[in-house]
């Protein structure tokens, strides 16, 4: 019963500040056309906050320092918490992809689109291929990115297979992949469990992965979800299966849930 009256508590939490900031950014996005300002509330507030309401005791290690410039930071993904964590810890002003109907929804897709958040067409590949050249375009010009290459969460807590979309992103852009790994948070808040259960989550940061040296994007999607599996099974996590590595559907890859964990 507490773990369901902390998850509803949570989740009332993070619909409602989320909407504060957002709000509270709105003449500033208006001005500026930019999204720096609600990610960077998202960043020092919302995520932090959001963790400690949900009684979790955030640790992070650095395998290697953070490249410079952009870059596209791969992530595990198990829990709705994930979201909070990845942009607390990763220090610097990041966008999320995320499915392009989103950006056609009243309000949010307006916020979305100004906020340099960046759309994937799913309808059919040739779509796919189009949005995922574009968010490379974007990406090359200066835009970092969260992915959860899983493209949902976890039910189990093993590192599932990859989808090659945010890996074809790295790969034209031309940018690192810096290798995630959050572990615990799928036992803090389980998928399809609107349960909080307060307790340590670690984000371990890999050695950033360059696609150049790698002579396709399989490799390059093998050796990063190498180093995932690795340093979850280090911070204590299950870890998952060496094969397959490679989704084989979805080639485009749903990188992850909306921003506000759903």
């Amino acid at each position: 019963m507490k773990a369901r009256i902390r998850g509803w508590l949570t989740t009332i939490y993070a619909g409602l500040f989320m909407a504060i900031f957002f709000f509270g950014s709105v003449p500033v996005m208006v001005l500026t056309r930019s999204g720096a300002l609600p990610m960077w509330f998202a960043r020092k507030a919302w995520g932090p906050w959001g963790l400690w309401f949900a009684g979790v005791d955030l640790q992070v290690e650095r395998k290697a320092p953070i490249p410079d410039g952009p870059a596209i930071f791969a992530a595990n993904h198990s829990s709705a918490l994930d979201i909070w964590a990845a942009v607390t810890t990763i220090p610097r002003s990041v966008r999320f992809i995320a499915k392009a109907e989103m950006f056609r929804w009243p309000v949010f897709g307006w916020y979305m689109t100004v906020g340099g958040h960046v759309p994937v067409d799913r309808r059919d590949h040739a779509r796919a291929v189009a949005s995922l050249a574009k968010a490379a375009v974007r990406v090359r010009n200066g835009t970092s990115l969260i992915v959860f290459p899983e493209g949902t969460r976890s039910r189990d807590n093993l590192v599932h297979a990859f989808k090659k979309g945010p890996f074809v992103i790295a790969t034209q852009a031309g940018v690192p992949v810096v290798p995630v790994a959050i572990t615990g948070a799928g036992k803090v808040t389980p998928k399809s469990l609107l349960h909080v259960h307060p307790g340590p989550i670690r984000v371990t940061f890999g050695i950033p992965v360059r696609a150049a040296d790698f002579p396709g994007r399989d490799e390059l999607l093998r050796e990063v979800r190498r180093q995932i599996i690795a340093m979850d099974r280090a911070a204590g996590g299950p870890g998952g299966p060496d094969e397959p590595a490679v989704a084989t559907r979805g080639f485009e890859g749903d990188v992850g849930d909306t921003p506000d964990g759903r």
